[in-house]
């Protein structure tokens, strides 16, 4: 009898962690993925942002046919910046410096083709003045960004 109530209390604790992520709501978010355009030209190249309700940043790379993956996006609406400074350019070592070492595991954008890349409004680079917004839901979410 005090084995079986052992095993009952066992399962409870294992099940208790499933269970509270259950009614928390916790999740890992939704990946947002699309393509970028500007004025019905791909954008090929930069990163993309999300900014979630509590102002936690999501960031993905802009690929060179204009598509990009965001992942682990919570739900509810997010506030989007589109950037792309001329890759031709590179980094300066101050803004290098002041930006800190580059994170491990996370790719660098990778380089447009040749003459692909084009400039985009200075505006479309801060998630809070953007104008740009998506509700995002749980799974997966197709959302293109069309900039005018």
């Amino acid at each position: 009898m005090w084995r079986q109530a052992s095993q009952r209390i066992t399962r409870t604790w294992l099940l208790l962690p499933v269970l509270l992520a259950g009614v928390c709501g916790c999740d890992r978010g939704a990946t947002v993925a699309g393509k970028v355009r500007y004025q019905g030209r791909p954008v090929t190249y930069g990163s993309i942002t999300f900014l979630s309700a509590d102002k936690t940043a999501y960031s993905g790379v802009i690929e060179p046919d204009g598509s990009y993956t965001v992942e682990g996006v919570p739900r509810g609406t997010a506030k989007i910046a589109v950037i792309s400074h001329d890759p031709s350019k590179g980094r300066s070592t101050v803004r290098a410096r002041e930006a800190g070492p580059p994170e491990q595991g996370k790719p660098n954008p990778p380089a447009p083709a040749d003459n692909a890349w084009f400039p985009l409004p200075p505006s479309f680079e801060n998630a809070k003045d953007s104008g740009l917004e998506c509700m995002v839901d749980s799974g997966h979410v197709a959302y293109d960004i069309d900039l005018n």
